[in-house]
């Protein structure tokens, strides 16, 4: 028995003690309950309808609230949205509340293989096909066991996917590859016959069809599939040198050398001489040459230690992003995936885009490295970009644990922190951050924000003029001291600010309105009328500065420029309330001095007539008299 075939039958044996000491205990809920709320939770997948999804988790939330159906439905909610870290961990909380919930162990055992976790995966996936039938956790069971070679347990599991699967050109051909490790060579022959009826140009097919016939020196028909399978991918040097090689057996020697030159390979080169000429193409900067140098040494001598590691390097260095992803994947594959290939593949992963492998690589490497800080620091970077604030701060902490004088992993943390709402501890590292380079704005600005949110504007206030002595232009940082100013009544201070903004900014009508205001607020009219009119100059349709100015006018007693400064703020921006308000006061008074004119006038000329008209007694005496 084999190093592989121990190591497979050790975790057989895990798993067999894994289902004779199954046992569980319930959670919140009675047994009735939490068994509807796992019936419930089951018949639900990444498909269903969000909706129905939430109308799902409420019930079960209500039946069960802390059993392991709860969990589970979280965990689909989160693979949904591709935060499979947190997806995880969420499908383990499930299985353990509840072990009898089958799809909480598939969907585990799913994504620990994704993850590259085999061993794991396959005691999750074994609990998922013991306790229901389904046909994606057995194929992918089937493919951990083909992996390592238990065949036997392979094809009974690749036999419990067939008849949802009995299309899939794939899974007969993994089945083929069962029956010729079993040596039913038969049995492989009729499975790979019937995917190439499904796909008759499937390359893996016909090659595996090819070592079918080769196995049994059938080689006519070995040469033919291996043909058929170099006409589908003409570009791949390892099927031309197979077939060459099996040519030469043939005793085809020209047929042969045909194909040892299409498949790049000089057969007097021997290995040695490929990795010189690499070498030296390396050292001349045509990596591409030396891609291919790698390439058919690997060809020749497919075994050939670390050479993947150097194809993949030098294809990376030619740009040939691609290429290099599937010569380090294959390396991977060769059990040849240190933490610095892993690393390699994350970064091309994210360069592609492929935010999901990337994590993978990254998580790997550093599992394979704990000191791969660079994998590391990327891993956070990308659980910040995904919002998983809390995994990154993991890692961020990990990183300034180990590297505690770098000032950018504190404001990195700090950061994290904040979206976390743990302002304390993102204070603390925002500290730590300015102690190590007190140079850094976006610290400084960060810090000070947290203060103030904290209600401790001194501290903030300290900052932020940190900000304006290393960048005198930062708005935000001015704004906010001219805020902490007015708020403490500071207006000297806040005066200066206003006066160096203008000087910074002189073509901002922004700018010189504020300072206007602050001049009117302290009673200097002439210097506030001038920053009104330069705004002005800047900006004729400045609502708020004609509005200011019609103000200032209203104050001074010019009641008639007021008027037009007011009207003319209201036809610049309708929505702006104050200057209407002015208006209709101002009008409102204007039609009671009118009126009170108008009465004044009434009372006088009435006056002026009872003057004038004689009484009526006096004549009446006068007339008695005479």
């Amino acid at each position: 028995m084999n190093q592989t075939l121990r190591g497979r039958a050790y975790h057989a044996g895990i798993l067999l003690l894994a289902f004779l000491s199954c046992g569980f205990t319930w959670g919140g809920g009675s047994r009735d309950d939490c068994n509807e709320a796992r019936e419930l939770s089951e018949a639900l997948s990444l498909q269903t309808p969000i909706a129905e999804r939430a109308k799902a988790e409420k019930k079960v939330l209500q039946l069960c609230p802390d059993g392991g159906a709860v969990y589970y439905l979280k965990g689909l909610s989160l693979e949904a949205n591709r935060n499979l870290e947190e997806a995880i961990g969420a499908y383990r909380n499930a299985s353990k509340k509840d072990p009898l919930l089958a799809d909480a162990h598939g969907r585990l055992g799913l994504l620990l293989l994704k993850r590259g976790e085999s061993d794991e995966a396959s005691v999750a996936l074994f609990e998922a096909v013991r306790l229901k039938a389904n046909p994606y956790y057995s194929r992918a069971l089937a493919e951990i066991f083909l992996k390592g070679e238990l065949y036997a347990l392979a094809l009974h599991h690749f036999r419990q996917a067939l008849p949802v699967m009995a299309e899939d050109a794939s899974l007969l051909i993994a089945m083929a590859k069962s029956n010729s490790g079993l040596g039913e060579h038969a049995k492989a022959r009729e499975a790979l016959l019937e995917s190439l009826r499904l796909q008759p140009e499937n390359v893996a097919a016909h090659l595996e069809l090819a070592s079918v016939y080769q196995e049994q020196n059938l080689y006519d028909q070995a040469a033919a599939h291996l043909r058929q399978a170099a006409a589908g991918d003409p570009n791949n040097g390892k099927i031309h040198f197979r077939l060459a090689q099996l040519l030469e057996l043939m005793g085809q020697p020209e047929q042969a050398d045909r194909e040892y030159l299409l498949s790049g390979v000089q057969r007097s080169v021997s290995p040695g001489d490929h990795l010189t000429k690499a070498a030296r193409y390396l050292d001349a900067g045509n990596p591409s040459l030396a891609a291919a140098e790698y390439g058919a040494l690997l060809v020749k001598q497919p075994d050939s230690p670390g050479v993947r590691e150097k194809l993949a390097d030098a294809r990376l260095a030619a740009g040939h992003d691609s290429e290099a992803i599937a010569a380090y994947e294959d390396a991977v594959r060769a059990k040849e995936g240190s933490s610095r290939i892993r690393y390699n593949l994350g970064a091309l992963y994210e360069r592609k885009g492929d935010l999901d492998e990337a994590l993978r690589n990254f998580a790997e490497a550093v599992r394979l490295d704990a000191a791969n800080s660079d994998a590391r620091r990327r891993l956070a970077d990308i659980y910040t970009l995904r919002g998983d604030f809390s995994a990154a701060v993991r890692e961020y902490r990990e990183l300034t644990a180990r590297h505690g004088d770098n000032p950018l992993h504190y404001y990195k943390l700090a950061r994290s922190l904040e979206k976390l709402r743990d302002y304390s501890s993102a204070i603390n590292a925002y500290q730590k951050g300015v102690e190590l380079d007190a140079d850094n704005i976006e610290a400084h600005r960060g810090i000070a924000l947290l203060y103030l949110r904290q209600k401790m504007p001194e501290n903030a206030e300290k900052h932020f003029q940190e900000v304006l002595k290393l960048d005198p232009d930062n708005a935000p940082a001015r704004d906010a001291l001219i805020s902490l100013y007015v708020k403490k009544k500071r207006y000297d201070e806040t005066t200066r600010l206003l006066e160096n903004d203008v000087k910074l900014n002189p073509q901002s009508p922004d700018s010189q309105y504020r300072l206007g205001v602050m001049y009117a607020f302290r009673r200097q009219n002439e210097a506030a009328l001038g920053q009104f009119q330069e705004a002005l100059r800047l900006k004729p349709d400045h609502a708020r500065a004609l509005n200011a100015l019609g103000k200032l006018y209203l104050m001074t007693g010019d009641r008639e420029k007021a008027r037009a400064s007011l009207a003319a703020a209201r036809k610049a921006d309708p929505d702006l309330l104050e200057p209407v308000e002015l208006l209709s006061k101002l009008n409102v008074s204007a039609k009671k001095q009118v009126a009170a004119k108008k009465k004044s006038y009434s009372r006088k000329k009435s006056l002026s007539k009872k003057k004038a008209a004689p009484r009526k007694g006096k004549t009446a005496r006068k007339k008695l008299k005479k």
